[in-house]
């Protein structure tokens, strides 16, 4: 496998604002749907950080009571954002 450590890639950025990341990338992070990048300006330099998904595995040691009130679209954002 060859190291793209040491290799520059490229990206365009497209209406919107959007852009792609380049799939040598996406495949040694592991990055996947849903998946949150996290930018930040370091210097003269911007540093972009994955913040991963969790999945349900990883979630079900946090329970919620039958008789709780719960808004399962505000779990998924805090959850989202590495709140659990």
């Amino acid at each position: 496998m060859e190291n793209i450590k040491e290799k520059t890639f490229s990206s365009k950025v497209y209406k919107g604002f959007q852009t792609v990341i380049p799939s040598k990338i996406r495949k040694e992070l592991n990055i996947d749907v849903e998946d949150t990048l996290n930018w930040k300006i370091e210097g003269e330099c911007m540093v972009v950080k994955v913040n991963r998904q969790k999945s349900l595995k990883e979630l079900e040691k946090f329970s919620i009571y039958v008789n709780e009130k719960t808004d399962s679209v505000d779990l998924k954002k805090r959850s989202g954002r590495g709140e659990f």
